[in-house]
């Protein structure tokens, strides 16, 4: 996140906060019967607890899995490759071994690139699940501020939201932890 972005979002939870204060102070702004109904959740652990997180995981962990074999087979050819070249270095042709050592070097910038490229492939499906994830998390959430009329809820791990203190009593983690998986049951 760059430094201007949390900057803006500092600033935002400031001026939120003192909104909130200056409203709930006013007493000519509020009627007497309004109540402030906040909440927080625990992001991280409602993400880590639900089981379409962890089918995320194995998902991934078994294509990763699926990969690392292939790449260790390449990694096999390619000191095979290698040995070979350094047994026959001595009786081959200095074309053969130029060849030889030219297919050698081509595998191993392939491999490398392939690693890197399968690397880079199932980081990205990793933060597209987690994106999807965070929205219907972010949606769990929104009906349940709703349903029982909660004014505001924080994420209780947004260090520039600065919950310093929260009472267990309004943590609604386990609550969107249970309707989430609840929902995303076959």
């Amino acid at each position: 996140m760059s430094k201007h972005i949390r900057i803006f979002r500092t600033l935002l939870t400031v001026i939120l906060v003192l909104m909130v204060i200056s409203l709930i102070t006013d007493s000519n702004t509020w009627a007497s019967d309004t109540v402030l109904k906040v909440g927080y959740v625990d992001i991280k652990k409602v993400v880590s607890e639900s089981g379409v997180w962890k089918k995320t995981l194995e998902d991934l962990e078994s294509e990763y899995k699926t990969k690392e074999e292939v790449i260790k087979q390449r990694e096999v050819n390619l000191k095979k490759i290698e040995e070979d070249l350094s047994k026959q270095r001595l009786v081959m042709d200095e074309e053969v071994k130029r060849l030889k050592e030219e297919e050698y070097r081509k595998e191993q910038r392939s491999l490398k690139r392939d690693v890197e490229d399968w690397n880079q492939e199932i980081a990205e499906k990793q933060r597209e699940k987690t994106r999807k994830i965070l929205s219907e998390i972010n949606n769990v959430i929104k009906k349940i501020a709703r349903d029982k009329g909660y004014t505001m809820i924080f994420d209780k791990n947004d260090k520039i939201g600065a919950i310093l203190y929260a009472s267990d009593e309004i943590d609604l983690t386990q609550e969107v932890i249970s309707r989430y998986n609840n929902k995303k049951k076959p």
